[in-house]
């Protein structure tokens, strides 16, 4: 009975002896999300820890808890009116809390295995067509606002995400070979600047800009020496192409002026990341294949790509249809 019980034991199939309570787990989790990924990851992870999970489990044996607790915790989530796919990313840090107690041999079976997600319906992706985003830009004042002018139709016109955006220095524009080159974020956490790696390792890239572009972005650049300038602020290659004033901008304020924007004409507002998606749908209407989508996005495989645009491409087989009345 005692190599039965020593091998199952060695083979992680039997819980240790350790005592660790839940909070413990959950410490030894959060270390382990700060040391291997992004900062903002890691405060995700936090506050969801803190503000759903925690006060749930707080006082609960973590060797006792069953599956059936679960689906409890899962229901009381959804009771309390938050979205599926909000309570689907809580259920996933629980999951993975579970697994850091196996890891740590404090039990042998994930209490969360078996629990189903819940159906997220999937929501009508928004974009603005060419005709719609010139409009919107018709509506900044080229002088007073050039900084937004810019900034959203860069975004527009490279389809960066938001913390791309915000890292640029005049160091990533390459005027010869009309590029920018991307290779980190910009995030704002807890009243702090960080510089991270952007996305994933794919999303290191080298975007090729219109000579439009290029000039709207070295025209800002000198109007930008102008602004800091006058505040007393130094300016330099090394300056975030989208900053205004001492500290660096946040994406907040940008999110919140296309609202603002579009209150002055007839333009439907979007969010911020759907620039991002608005590139792809420009891109798209010019008839570019997936892989050159898949490059200018810094995604990492084509099917993601497909996955996600790939119902906005034109439907192949009405084409084909057509092509068979030529035999008629």
């Amino acid at each position: 009975m005692y190599i039965a019980l020593k091998h199952k034991y060695n083979s992680g199939l039997q819980p240790s002896q350790r005592n660790l309570s839940f909070n413990e787990v959950i410490d030894i989790y959060l270390d382990n999300c700060k040391l291997h990924n992004k900062p903002n990851y890691y405060q995700i992870q936090l506050y969801t820890i803190d503000k759903h999970i925690t006060p749930h489990f707080i006082n609960s044996n973590i060797k006792k808890l069953t599956h059936t607790e679960i689906r409890l915790f899962q229901k009381q989530l959804i009771d309390t009116g938050l979205s599926n796919k909000t309570v689907n990313n809580i259920m996933i840090i629980l999951k993975k809390l579970f697994d850091t107690a196996i890891s740590e041999k404090i039990i042998d079976v994930n209490p969360c295995d078996g629990v189903p997600n819940l159906s997220i319906p999937k929501k009508q992706m928004k974009f603005w067509t060419p005709e719609q985003f010139k409009a919107f830009i018709k509506l900044i004042d080229k002088n007073e606002e050039q900084l937004f002018k810019v900034f959203y139709t860069v975004a527009y016109f490279t389809g960066m995400r938001c913390g791309e955006l915000l890292a640029l220095t005049g160091n990533d524009i390459d005027s010869v070979r009309k590029e920018i080159n991307v290779y980190k974020s910009l995030s704002f956490i807890k009243g702090e600047y960080k510089i991270t790696p952007p996305k994933t390792k794919n999303s290191n890239r080298r975007i090729s800009i219109n000579t439009k572009l290029l000039e709207m972005l070295l025209e800002w650049k000198d109007k930008q020496k102008d602004i800091l300038e006058k505040l007393q602020v130094s300016s330099s290659d090394n300056t975030f192409i989208f900053q205004y004033k001492e500290s660096p901008a946040n994406k907040d304020i940008f999110s919140r002026k296309i609202k603002t924007i579009c209150a002055r004409g007839e333009v439907e507002p979007i969010r911020l990341h759907d620039l991002r998606h608005s590139h792809v749908a420009l891109l798209i209407h010019q008839r570019e294949d997936y892989i050159t989508i898949k490059e200018r996005l810094g995604h990492a495989s084509i099917r993601t790509t497909i996955d996600v645009y790939g119902h906005l491409f034109p439907n192949k087989q009405k084409e084909t249809a057509d092509k068979l009345d030529e035999l008629f």
